[in-house]
């Protein structure tokens, strides 16, 4: 019996199915509607043939991945919903660039982690990657798609805040979007343009994809409420202060530093709130015995 037969008969492989309560479920079918609606109706433009080929890399990848890291079949959900976000959010006339990014992404889900757990949000990871090393053959899409129809861009932030409560995510994104709004607001007054520059791009797909579908990864992000608004509101002042130097691409480098950081950002938080409820619970107290007489 050859090595290769004994150590796949000591060691079992076991197929995993997620469980349809998982998080991932609902934005991959929400990110498969998306890039649907987006190519027929959205007018997103993208090319069909790039968006099936950043999807089938990912999701081979991250099916060959699981079972050489872990030994186990993996259904590739997370490798999925990496494939249709490169899809939708790159922007190359050299194909190549997609398959380059979707093995940078899922590479560091697998090759990159902390306690078990991927350190970086793959997609973002892979947007930055190629962004930074493919000498100009990569870019993100424009943010002004939905064919100039506003009612559109309403519509699905109205939806994808809907799923950020049922993913249990609302307290990220809200924390998100207050950064953001107050950093904008920063922007304004110290004149870096008017209320339509500094919150126009709330409302292009860039901004919603990224919002709705990459930062509120269950894999790479906070659990707990309290961590979720901190991270959320961090990643909003961090955005803003990379705005405000007109630093390109600000949202992706802010979640890929964000990620960077996020083992030690729990201790602090954690840290943080326990500062406030001790302060909280201090009380003044008056010597019983000077009383007036």
């Amino acid at each position: 019996m050859s090595l290769v037969n004994r150590i796949a008969e000591q060691r079992k492989i076991e197929f995993v199915v997620p469980s349809l309560r998982d998080p991932r479920v609902m934005l991959f079918v929400a990110l498969s509607t998306w890039t649907i609606l987006g190519q027929e109706v959205l007018y997103f433009n993208r090319s069909t043939e790039q968006i099936i080929v950043a999807l089938v890399t990912c999701t081979l990848l991250d099916l060959m991945l699981g079972l050489i890291t872990v030994g186990k079949i993996l259904i590739p959900l997370s490798g999925a919903i990496t494939g249709l976000s490169l899809g939708i959010l790159l922007e190359s006339y050299d194909t190549h660039v997609f398959v380059v990014a979707s093995v940078w992404a899922i590479a560091s889900k697998h090759l990159i982690q902390v306690r078990g757990q991927n350190l970086f949000n793959p997609s973002n990871f892979g947007v930055v990657a190629v962004i930074l090393l493919s000498h100009g053959l990569a870019t993100v899409t424009p943010g002004s798609q939905w064919g100039g129809y506003f009612r559109y861009a309403v519509i699905i932030f109205i939806i994808g805040m809907v799923m950020m409560w049922r993913v249990k995510r609302l307290p990220l994104v809200v924390g998100w979007l207050t950064g953001y709004i107050l950093m904008g607001l920063l922007r304004m007054a110290v004149g870096q343009g008017g209320l339509v520059f500094v919150l126009g791009p709330m409302t292009g797909a860039e901004f919603t994809l990224f919002t709705f579908s990459m930062i509120p990864d269950p894999k790479t992000s906070p659990s707990e409420t309290s961590s979720q608004m901190g991270w959320g509101l961090t990643l909003g002042i961090l955005d803003g202060i990379l705005r405000l130097v007109e630093l390109r691409f600000s949202m992706f480098y802010s979640l890929f530093v964000l990620c960077a950081i996020r083992p030690w950002f729990g201790v602090v938080n954690e840290r943080f709130l326990n500062l406030i409820a001790a302060f909280g619970t201090t009380r003044v107290r008056v010597p019983s015995g000077n009383k007036a007489g």
